[in-house]
C-alpha cells in the first residue's frame, strides 16, 4: 500500500514539476521569456479591436472559411476587390500561408460562437473577433524570439529586453498586432529563421557537438515565410547567403551539401505547396491570379523619402528608436561583420525594391507597412550601441522609446481607415501611380496620421464623456458585407475609439460590464508587468553571476 502511495506521490509530483517547467522555466531568464510572451499577448489583446475591417483582412478570412467548411479556395464574389475570377468562381490573390494559419483560431471562433448565447449575426463577429487575435500570438512569438536572438549576440539581459518592449510597443509594429496583416508574420519567420542560422553558427564555434537541426528549422521558417507572401524570397535569398558564410569554414564538400540540403528541403516543400495552389485554383503552376500593384514606377528618390523621413511613412518617424543607428551601425559592423553584411544588405534590398513599388507606402496603413517584416533586424544592431553607451545614451534611448509609444497609441486607437475618411483621402479619388496619391496623409504634417490620429481621439474621447457614444445596427446579410453593420451607421465609425469594449459599447451590450471586465484584464497586464520586472532582476543578476564565474 504504502509503495502504491509513494508511486502516486511521484507520479503526481513529476506532472506538477513538468507543469511548473512548462509554464514557469527552469531558470530565471526561461521565465522572464514565458512572462514576456503572455504579456505581450495580455496587452495586444487589451487593446484589440476584434473585428476584421480592411479587404485583405476579410479576404484572408474567408478563404480559411471556405477551406475548413468547404474544402476549397474559391470565396463568395462580391464581398472584396482583392482577387480574380477563374471559370466563374472567386479566388483571392493572397498566398494560402496565413489562410492554414488562422485555421485554429477559426475553429476556435466557431465553438466559442456556438457556446455563446449570441444571435445569429452576432455568431459572425464571434467568430472574426477570435481570428483576428492571431496576430497577438504572432506578435508575442516575435518578441520571445527576438530577445533570444539579442542574448545570443551577448547583449545583457535589460538591453535584451528594453529593445524587445521598444519593438513591440514603441516602433509602428504595435498597431499591426491588432490586425491580421502578414507583415507580422512575416516579420516572426525571418527573425526565426535567421535566430535559427546564428544559433547554428554559434554551436559550431562553442561546441564540439554540431547539429543540423538549427539548418532545417531555419528552413522551415524561411518555408512558412514564402507560403505567407512570395515576396519573402527577397529575404530567403540573403539568409542563404549567410548559411554560406557560417559554412565557408567547412572543408568537407558533404558537410556543405548536408547544410544546403537541411535549409532547401523545407522551402521546396513550400514550392510545392505554392505550385498545388495554383493549379487548384487557376491550373497552371506559376498563375498567381494577382493582377494588383505589380509595377515599379515609382521615382527612387520618392519611395525613399517616403519610406525614411515623410511625416506620414517615414521609418526614423514612426519608430524613432531608429535614429540612433546612425551611431550604432559602425559598432555592430566592427564586431558582428558577416550578420551585419547580410543584415544591412537585406534592409537595403527591401527598402529599394518597396520605394520604387507603385503601391510603396502600403496604403491604407499605419507607417511603412510593407518594412514591419525587417523591422526586428532593423532595431537588432542597437543592442551593443546601448550596452556600451553612457547614462546620457541610455536616457535618450528610453526617451525615443517612450515617444515612439505615445505615437503608436493613436494608431492603436483610431482604425485607420476611419481616419482617411475623416480627412476626405478615402474612398481613393486618384490611384496609386497619381503623384498626389494621398498626398496630404503622406507627406503634410498637419494631416500626419501620428498627429491626425492623436487629433481625432482626443475628440472622440471627449464625445464619449459627455455620454456622445454612437450606436452601431448589425447588418441583416452580415455574411455578403465586408464590414458587417448596417449602412446608414456606416458614417458613425468615425466617431469610434478601435477597442473590444467600446465596439461592444456601441452594439448595446452594457458598458458597466464590459469596462469592469477591462478592468480586470488591465489589473492583468500591470501584475505581469511586475512579474517581468522581478524575472528581469533575477535574470540579470543570473546573468552577472555568470560572467564573474567565468572570469574567475
Amino acid at each position: 500500500m504504502n509503495v502504491i502511495l509513494a508511486e502516486n506521490k511521484y507520479f503526481y509530483h513529476r506532472i506538477f514539476s513538468r507543469t511548473v517547467k512548462l509554464f514557469f522555466g527552469t531558470t530565471n531568464e526561461e521565465r522572464l521569456q514565458k512572462i514576456l510572451f503572455f504579456l505581450v499577448v495580455s496587452i495586444s489583446l487589451l487593446v484589440s479591436g476584434a473585428r476584421l475591417a480592411s479587404s485583405d483582412e476579410n479576404a484572408i478570412y474567408l478563404l480559411t472559411e471556405s477551406i475548413v467548411t468547404r474544402g476549397a479556395f474559391d470565396i463568395p464574389p462580391n464581398i472584396i476587390d482583392n482577387g480574380s475570377f477563374f471559370e466563374n468562381k472567386f479566388f483571392i490573390w493572397a498566398e494560402i500561408g496565413e489562410a492554414l494559419l488562422a485555421i485554429p483560431f477559426f475553429l476556435a471562433g466557431k465553438i466559442l460562437s456556438f457556446i455563446l448565447p449570441v444571435s445569429e449575426p452576432m455568431k459572425l463577429l464571434v467568430v472574426k473577433a477570435i481570428v483576428s487575435s492571431m496576430n497577438a500570438f504572432f506578435g508575442a512569438a516575435l518578441a520571445v524570439v527576438f530577445f533570444r536572438l539579442c542574448r545570443k549576440f551577448s547583449f545583457s539581459v535589460r538591453t535584451a529586453l528594453f529593445l524587445t518592449l521598444t519593438l513591440c510597443f514603441g516602433t509602428f509594429l504595435f498597431p499591426y498586432v491588432k490586425t491580421i496583416s502578414r507583415d507580422v508574420q512575416l516579420a516572426f519567420f525571418l527573425c526565426a529563421s535567421f535566430y535559427c542560422l546564428y544559433s547554428y553558427k554559434n554551436e559550431k564555434e562553442h561546441s564540439t557537438h554540431k547539429t543540423q537541426r538549427w539548418i532545417l528549422y531555419a528552413g522551415i521558417f524561411a518555408g512558412f515565410g514564402f507560403l505567407t507572401k512570395m515576396i519573402f524570397l527577397l529575404n530567403i535569398s540573403f539568409l542563404a547567403l549567410y548559411l554560406f558564410f557560417i559554412s565557408r569554414s567547412e572543408k568537407n564538400t558533404r558537410a556543405w551539401l548536408k547544410h544546403i540540403f537541411w535549409f532547401s528541403f523545407p522551402i521546396a516543400i513550400a514550392f510545392g505547396i505554392f505550385f498545388l495552389y495554383n493549379v487548384l485554383r487557376f491550373r497552371n503552376i506559376l498563375e498567381t491570379g494577382y493582377h494588383g500593384g505589380t509595377t515599379f514606377p515609382t521615382p527612387l528618390y520618392y519611395g525613399l523619402y517616403g519610406l525614411l523621413f515623410s511625416s506620414g511613412k517615414g521609418i526614423f518617424i514612426f519608430a524613432p528608436i531608429t535614429v540612433l543607428l546612425l551611431w550604432a551601425t559602425k559598432k555592430f559592423f566592427k564586431k558582428f561583420r558577416n550578420e551585419a553584411f547580410v543584415i544591412f544588405s537585406l534592409l537595403a534590398a527591401n527598402i529599394f525594391l518597396f520605394a520604387k513599388y507603385v503601391a510603396w507606402a502600403g496604403d491604407g496603413s499605419w507607417g511603412p507597412r510593407y518594412l514591419v517584416s525587417v523591422l526586428p533586424l532593423i532595431i537588432l544592431p542597437l543592442g551593443i550601441f546601448l550596452d556600451e553607451s553612457s547614462k546620457t545614451i541610455k536616457r535618450i534611448a528610453v526617451a525615443l522609446s517612450v515617444i515612439g509609444f505615445c505615437f503608436q497609441l493613436g494608431g492603436v486607437s483610431i482604425y485607420f481607415g476611419n481616419y482617411l475618411r475623416s480627412i476626405g483621402e478615402f474612398p481613393y479619388e486618384k490611384n496609386f501611380e497619381h503623384p498626389e496619391f494621398l498626398m496630404k496623409s503622406h507627406f503634410n504634417p498637419y494631416y500626419s496620421p501620428i498627429v491626425g490620429h492623436w487629433r481625432m481621439m482626443k475628440k472622440n474621447c471627449a464625445d464619449h464623456i459627455e455620454g456622445k457614444i454612437p450606436l452601431i445596427t448589425i447588418a441583416a446579410e452580415t455574411h455578403q458585407q465586408r464590414i458587417p453593420i448596417a449602412k446608414e451607421d456606416l458614417s458613425k465609425m468615425q466617431h469610434t475609439l478601435d477597442f473590444w469594449f467600446t465596439y461592444g459599447m456601441y452594439l448595446g451590450y452594457s458598458p458597466n460590464i464590459l469596462l469592469a471586465i477591462f478592468f480586470v484584464a488591465f489589473i492583468s497586464v500591470l501584475v505581469q508587468i511586475f512579474l517581468l520586472h522581478r524575472a528581469v532582476h533575477y535574470a540579470h543578476v543570473d546573468s552577472l553571476l555568470q560572467i564573474n564565474g567565468a572570469t574567475q
